[in-house]
């Protein structure tokens, strides 16, 4: 079940030339529909069967408000509300005693971005999904008549973490996190393209945490 898809972060910053600072204006942008939550699930769901094809697997959608109000005691902490989570989602699985639920959940930390110019992010830690667009411009050289402005460009970010949870002991048998980030130049993508781009990350990312979480057989 993914509860990381809801909504988007959208960061513009304007380095100022000569400073160390960031100005960063943010805005959370709620996602009406479920396609990234889904994504992500069906994601985990064939990286689950790929490892483990013996194992049933059920894909959940998180259409209970109440789930994602849980998600924000996850951001910062190795595991927030368990027994609440469990609680609900239990209803919908199967009561085996070796039924576990792998959680896709958003994580507050700092942005792992750097363009190819070695424009390092810096600022307020950020949880979930989303996009930044950096002004580049970068301080470089000893004298002013040195330093150098680098190109704009696009970010595209998912902080987020994955757990296993058993829904029997509520104990997290097993924690990923995400931080992760790439780069393009400003306005090489189209917005479809800054979508997939969001996508494949996620895919890539889900795919390299899965199959090390799972219970050895």
């Amino acid at each position: 079940m993914s509860l990381v898809g809801d909504r988007l972060t959208f960061i513009v910053s304007e380095k100022q030339l000569g400073s160390h600072l960031d100005l960063n204006q943010k805005e959370v942008v709620t996602v009406n529909d479920r396609s990234l939550d889904d994504f992500g699930s069906r994601v985990a769901n064939a990286a689950i069967e790929k490892a483990r094809p013996s194992a049933s697997v059920t894909m959940l959608r998180a259409n209970d408000p109440s789930l994602y109000a849980l998600r924000n005691s996850w951001l910062d902490t190795e595991g927030g509300d368990v027994k609440t989570l469990a609680s609900i989602v239990v209803k919908f699985v199967s009561s085996s005693s070796d039924a576990r639920l792998l959680l896709i959940a958003p994580y507050r930390a700092e942005l792992e971005l750097k363009s190819d110019q070695g424009y390092p992010f810096t600022g307020s830690k950020i949880a979930g999904l989303g996009f930044y667009s950096g002004s580049g411009n970068q301080a470089s050289g000893e004298s002013y008549a040195e330093k150098q402005v680098t190109a704009a460009f696009l970010g595209v970010f998912g902080n987020f973490q994955l757990l296993l949870i058993n829904l029997q002991t509520g104990a997290i048998e097993a924690h990923e996190r995400v931080v992760v980030g790439e780069t393009f130049p400003a306005d090489a993508l189209s917005p479809t393209q800054k979508v997939e781009a969001l996508r494949n990350l996620m895919k890539r990312e889900i795919e390299r945490a899965v199959p090390v979480m799972l219970p050895v057989d």
